[in-house]
């Protein structure tokens, strides 16, 4: 694989390019790290120092080293200057290898790529880590069944029943096991299942007929439109319920939002 690139303008700083963004402490010493590209969304922003003309391609390491050092599984976030072309494809391959050589934030969660090193080899320590991603990990829970991670989002998903009707269930995810807080949160709602289900269920009615107030909706119709299709268990305190919008948003998704005092919020989503 031909080493990757990064666009930096012959008259720029790399080191100025990114902390005018992102505000991070940098080495001012490049070094080389190994790193397999993780799952997690990789986007662009544009620039605005140095007069622009390119674009800043974000993505991660979900595993990397330094050369000599052992496999750090903690993730890094990475920034590298691409053309400012429509056409120009920057995603790189979930799990692929990459050598760059970069400079390091001085947390070591960061790094600035100023160029791609040709590598050969994939480090042995390094394609082993790989290999175990690609290993679906599955945890199995009494209530929510089995509950599959998605390293990317750093998430379990699974199905489960909930008041009767089919949800998909998601939890935050603690490497490869479930985050404790929001498994607790999880169990502490299961056991009010019908009495918070009734309320939730009337305070999206409710938050849907403030936000059509000059509508003429009706309350038991939305009962029926408002669908629950899922709920999510975060490490915040938050628990999220998950509804269809009953074709008023053009096919979003309503949230409602359960704090740690079970006070609820409204939002429409995507």
């Amino acid at each position: 694989m031909p080493p990757i690139k990064s666009h930096l303008p012959a008259t720029g700083k790399p080191l100025d390019l990114e902390v005018s963004h992102l505000r991070k402490a940098y080495s001012s010493n490049a070094i080389l790290v190994d790193g397999i590209v993780g799952e997690s969304t990789q986007h662009t922003f544009s620039s605005r120092v140095f007069g622009g003309g390119y674009r800043i391609h974000m993505f991660s390491f979900a595993a990397w080293k330094q050369d000599g050092d052992a496999v750090r599984n903690s993730e890094m976030l990475l920034s590298r200057a691409i053309p400012n072309a429509s056409d120009f494809q920057y995603k790189l391959t979930n799990y692929s290898y990459h050598r760059f050589r970069v400079l390091l934030s001085n947390d070591g969660t960061r790094a600035i790529v100023l160029e791609g090193v040709d590598a050969s080899d994939c480090p042995q320590d390094l394609a082993d880590t790989a290999k175990s991603f690609l290993n679906p990990v599955a945890v199995a829970h009494v209530r929510f069944g089995t509950l599959t991670l998605n390293r990317g989002l750093k998430l379990f998903f699974g199905n489960t029943k909930w008041n009767k009707l089919d949800v998909q269930v998601s939890i935050t995810a603690d490497r490869e096991e479930f985050q404790a807080e929001a498994v607790r949160l999880a169990e502490k709602l299961i056991d009010h299942e019908r009495e918070i289900g009734s309320r939730v269920s009337k305070f999206v009615v409710e938050s849907v007929l403030a936000e059509y107030e000059y509508e003429d909706l009706d309350a038991q119709d939305l009962r029926s439109r408002l669908v629950l299709e899922g709920l999510h268990f975060s490490e915040t305190g938050c628990v999220e319920f998950w509804f269809t919008d009953g074709g008023l948003w053009g096919d979003h998704s309503l949230v409602i939002r359960m704090d740690t005092d079970e006070q609820m919020s409204f939002s429409v989503e995507g």
